[in-house]
C-alpha cells in the first residue's frame, strides 16, 4: 500500500526557493526609499511558501497545494497591508476590498509618476510585496508540481526586471547572487521533492526517490561560483553600470520625465529622436526663461533625485514667498504657462515665482526651493499664469556678497561624502587665485565650458547617470550633457566653501512665431519646448542675492549676462561662444513673423483620460481570461506527464482519465479486462485500438497479479495511452472534441473525490457548531 505519512523531500526545494525570491527582493533598495518595505515583503513571500510547505507535507494534490499557497499570500497581505479591514486582522472582508482599490490607486499613481526611489507608501509596498507573493507560488508550481524547475527560472528573472530597469545600479551584487544561488538550489533538490514511479521491481510496493540533479558537493561549487561571479559579473553583463547599457540607459517610460527619476530621464529625453512638443509658455521677459520643475540638494548616495517634501507643502499658491529680503531691486515677469501632455506632479515656473493663477487642483508649494508639486499627474492640461521676481543680479553684486550664508538647508551647504580626490583636486586648482565666491564661481563654470557637450559619448564610455563614480569619469572623459556639467559645478562649488544645488527642468525653448494676448500685458511671443529642452543647471546660494544660477554646459540654454567671462580655454574656445542651440527657429526656419493673436482659453472640465489606459485595460483582461480559459488544460497536461513517469500504475491510472474525459469512466466493479473492453467500443473495426488495449492490459495484469520480478514494457505502455487517447477523440464530434481539450473532465475529478472525502467530515463539524451554539444559547437564556 502507499504510503500516506508526511513527507519531507520538497523541503529543501522550498528553501531555496525562498532564497531565491526573498534574496533578489533586495534589488529593491534603491527602487523604493529606504529598508521598511523589506519585511512586509518577507512576510508575505514567507507565508505563502509556508503554505506549500504545509500542503506537501501533508500529500495534498498539488491543485491544493497551489490554494493552500494562495491562503497563505491572502493571510500574509491582510496581515501586513490590511489588518483593520479585516476579520481577526487575516480573513479579508467586503472592506477589504475597497482598501485594497485604494492601494491599487496609490501604487499606480505612485508607478506612472513617483521618482526612483520612490516614498514606499502602503500602495507601492503592498503591490510590491502581493506581486513577488504570488511569483513565488507561480515558481513553486512550475518547479515541483509541474516538474519544470528550469523553467521556473523565468519566473525568477522576473524578479530582478524592475531594479534592472529602474536603478542606475541595476540589481546590484547581492541581490543577484541571492537569486542566482536560490535558482541553482533548486535546480539540484525539485528533483527529489516528488516521488518517482514504483520500480518495476518492487515487490514490497515502495517508490523510489528519483536523484537530486546535483550532490551536495557540486551543489556547493556551484553556490560559490555564484557569489564570486557576482563580483566580476557586473563589470561587463549589460544592465549592470558598466557594459552595453550602463546606468542611464534604461528602458523609458511613456511620456516625459514621467515615472523614472528625473535626472536619469533627462538622457532618455534628449536622446529621443521623435521629442513632441510638450508645453508652450508665453513671457514679457526681454529674454526666454528657463522652467524649473523641482531641485536636487542632497548628493550623497550613487543615485541622486528630489527629496519628498509633502508634508512641507505650504497653501496657498497665490502668496509663494522665500522669506527673504533681497539686497538688491528684482524684476517682476508674467509668464503663461500651457502643460498640454506634460504629466508631472510638479508645475513648471520660472524662478522665483511669487503667484501662480488659474491652476486647477490642489497644489503647494515647498519653502526650501519654490516648487510647485501637487498630485502624480496634476500637471496635465493646466493654463496658468506666473508672476514671478528675479534679483538684478551684476557682476558688483555678486562679488560683494561675502556675507557668510544663512537660514538654507544645511544640506546645501555640506561637502558631500565620498567625493573622489580628484574631483576636490580639480576643484581647488581651478578656483586657485579667486578671492570670492562669485570668483570661484565663475572659474568652475568657465573651465567645464571648455569640456565637449555629448549625449553619446557617456552612454557609450558607461558613465551616463548620477553619482560621484559617474562625475569622476565625467571629468576625465571631459564629454557629457547637462546633467553632468551641472553635477560637476554644484559638488565643486560645495567642496570650495559655496552651497549649491541642482535643478530640472527645461531650458529656454524656441519660438513658435505666435503671440499670446494677456489682459495687461497685450500680445506676449510664444515659445515651445520639447523633450530635447530637458535640461538640468546649478544654482548657488549668495546671501542676500538668494539662489544664483549658472550656465556650464556648453551650446545649450542661455548664458546670463552676469557669467559672461572673456578667459578662453584650453581648447581655445571662451565662454562668449554660445550657439544656444536650445533658441532654435520653427519648422519653416523662420524666428519671428507675423501670427494670429491667441487669447488663453478659459480653464474649465477635467482632463481627458489618456486614450491608452483603456485599450491597457482591455489587454489586461484578455489576457487573464485567456490565462483562465487554458487553465484547464495545462493542469490536465501536468497531470498526463506526472502520470505517465511513474510507473505502469501511473499509466493505468492515465488509461482511466482518458477514458472519463471522453466519456466512459471506470466503475469500482470493472476489471482491467472489463474495462479496456468497454473502451474498445470507440473502434469496433481499428485494430490499432485494440491492439494498444490488449498490450496495455496484458502488462498491468502481470505487473499487479503476475509473478514478482516481471519487468513491464512501460514504454509499449505509454504508446499504449497515447492510440487509446486518439482513438478516443476520433469517436467524439468535432464540437465535443474542443470541450474536452478546453475543460476535460479529468483535470476537476479531484474536487469531487476532495468533497468526498470531506464531506463526512463537515457533517461532523457542522453538527458540533450547531451543538455548540444550542448549548450557547441555552446558558444565554438561562
Amino acid at each position: 500500500m502507499r504510503r500516506r505519512g508526511a513527507q519531507w523531500r520538497h523541503v529543501p526545494a522550498e528553501v531555496f526557493l525562498a532564497v531565491a525570491i526573498g534574496g533578489g527582493s533586495v534589488g529593491y533598495g534603491g527602487v523604493l526609499r529606504g529598508w521598511t518595505w523589506l519585511y512586509p515583503v518577507l512576510v508575505v513571500v514567507g507565508a505563502v511558501l509556508a503554505g506549500t510547505t504545509l500542503a506537501r507535507t501533508l500529500r495534498w494534490h498539488p491543485v491544493l497545494v497551489a490554494l493552500a499557497g494562495l491562503v497563505g499570500w491572502t493571510v500574509g497581505m491582510d496581515s501586513m497591508f490590511f489588518r483593520d479591514t479585516s476579520l481577526l486582522g487575516v480573513i479579508p472582508t467586503a472592506d477589504t476590498l475597497g482598501a485594497v482599490k485604494e492601494a491599487l490607486d496609490q501604487a499606480w499613481r505612485t508607478v506612472a509618476f513617483d521618482a526612483v526611489p520612490a516614498s514606499p507608501n502602503i500602495g507601492i509596498v503592498a503591490l510590491t510585496a502581493g506581486a513577488l507573493g504570488l511569483i513565488a507560488l507561480i515558481t513553486e508550481t512550475i518547479a515541483i508540481s509541474c516538474r519544470m524547475p528550469a523553467v521556473s527560472g523565468v519566473a525568477i528573472l522576473a524578479v530582478l526586471v524592475v531594479p534592472a530597469v529602474l536603478k542606475p545600479e541595476s540589481v546590484g551584487a547581492v541581490g543577484f547572487a541571492a537569486s542566482a544561488a536560490g535558482y541553482l538550489g533548486l535546480l539540484a533538490t525539485a528533483g527529489s521533492a516528488e516521488p518517482a514511479g514504483k520500480s518495476a521491481g518492487s515487490g514490497a510496493g515502495t517508490g523510489e526517490r528519483t536523484a537530486a540533479a546535483l550532490s551536495p558537493g557540486r551543489l556547493a561549487v556551484l553556490l560559490a561560483a555564484v557569489v564570486a561571479g557576482a563580483l566580476v559579473i557586473p563589470q561587463i553583463i549589460p544592465g549592470f553600470d558598466r557594459g552595453t547599457f550602463p546606468e542611464g540607459a534604461r528602458l523609458h517610460s511613456i511620456g516625459q520625465n514621467v515615472g523614472l527619476n528625473p535626472l536619469i530621464s533627462l538622457g532618455s529625453d534628449l536622446r529621443s529622436s521623435n521629442a513632441l512638443g510638450v508645453l508652450k509658455y508665453a513671457t514679457n521677459s526681454p529674454t526666454p526663461v528657463y522652467l524649473r520643475t523641482v531641485t536636487v540638494e542632497d548628493f550623497n548616495g550613487s543615485t541622486w533625485g528630489p527629496e519628498n517634501h509633502d508634508d512641507q507643502l505650504q497653501r496657498p499658491i497665490t502668496q509663494i514667498t522665500d522669506g527673504t529680503a533681497p539686497t538688491v531691486p528684482s524684476n517682476t515677469t508674467i509668464t503663461v504657462i500651457t502643460t498640454g501632455d506634460f504629466t508631472s506632479p510638479y508645475l513648471p515656473a520660472p524662478y522665483a515665482p511669487q503667484a501662480l493663477d488659474g491652476v486647477r487642483g490642489d497644489f503647494g508649494w515647498d519653502p526650501s526651493d519654490l516648487s510647485v508639486k501637487g498630485q502624480p499627474a496634476s500637471s496635465q492640461d493646466q493654463l496658468y499664469a506666473v508672476r514671478s521676481a528675479m534679483p538684478q543680479l551684476t557682476a558688483a553684486a555678486l562679488g560683494a556678497a561675502a556675507t557668510r550664508p544663512r537660514g538654507i538647508d544645511l544640506i546645501a551647504a555640506e561637502v558631500p561624502r565620498g567625493v573622489p580626490q580628484s574631483v576636490q583636486t580639480a576643484a581647488e586648482q581651478v578656483t586657485k587665485g579667486a578671492q570670492t565666491n562669485y570668483a570661484r564661481a565663475l572659474a568652475i563654470q568657465t573651465w567645464l565650458r571648455t569640456f565637449q557637450y555629448s549625449e553619446k559619448t557617456p552612454v557609450e564610455d558607461g558613465y551616463d547617470g548620477t553619482g560621484m563614480d559617474v562625475l569622476e569619469t565625467f571629468l576625465q572623459k571631459r564629454s557629457g550633457y547637462c546633467i553632468h556639467f551641472a553635477a560637476a559645478m554644484a559638488v565643486m562649488a560645495r567642496v570650495v566653501g559655496i552651497p549649491s544645488r541642482i535643478a530640472v527642468g527645461f531650458a529656454p525653448g524656441h519660438p513658435t512665431g505666435q503671440t499670446v494676448t494677456v489682459p495687461s500685458e497685450g500680445a506676449l511671443p510664444e515659445y515651445q519646448v520639447d523633450g530635447r529642452d530637458a535640461h538640468a543647471w546649478p544654482e548657488l546660494y549668495f546671501q542676500g542675492l538668494g539662489w544664483v544660477p549658472f550656465e556650464p554646459t556648453p551650446s545649450r540654454g542661455v548664458l546670463p549676462s552676469y557669467a559672461f567671462t572673456d578667459t578662453a580655454g584650453a581648447s581655445g574656445s571662451t565662454n562668449l561662444d554660445n550657439p544656444n542651440d536650445g533658441l532654435r527657429a520653427n519648422q519653416n526656419g523662420e524666428t519671428s513673423s507675423p501670427a494670429p493673436v491667441v487669447t488663453p482659453p478659459a480653464v474649465s472640465g477635467p482632463a481627458e483620460p489618456t486614450p491608452w489606459i483603456p485599450a491597457l485595460y482591455a489587454a489586461l483582461g484578455v489576457l487573464a481570461l485567456a490565462i483562465v480559459v487554458a487553465l484547464p488544460a495545462g493542469v490536465r497536461a501536468a497531470q498526463r506527464r506526472r502520470r505517465l513517469n511513474r510507473g505502469l500504475r501511473g499509466i493505468w491510472e492515465e488509461l482511466e482519465a482518458v477514458g472519463l474525459d471522453h466519456g466512459l469512466a471506470p466503475d469500482p466493479s470493472d476489471t482491467p479486462r472489463t474495462y479496456a473492453h468497454r473502451l474498445g467500443a470507440w473502434g469496433a473495426d481499428d485494430g490499432g485500438l485494440h491492439r494498444a488495449l490488449d498490450t496495455l492490459t496484458a502488462e498491468y495484469e502481470r505487473q499487479e497479479f503476475g509473478r514478482p520480478g516481471y519487468e513491464a514494457d512501460e514504454d509499449a505502455a505509454r504508446a499504449a495511452v497515447t492510440e487509446v487517447h486518439r482513438a478516443g477523440r476520433l469517436a467524439q464530434r468535432p464540437v465535443h472534441r474542443a470541450r474536452i481539450a478546453a475543460l476535460p473532465p479529468s483535470s476537476f475529478a479531484w474536487l469531487r473525490r476532495a468533497a468526498t472525502r470531506l464531506a463526512p467530515a463537515a457533517r461532523a463539524a457542522g453538527a458540533r457548531v450547531r451543538s455548540m451554539a444550542r448549548r450557547a444559547w441555552r446558558r444565554k437564556r438561562d
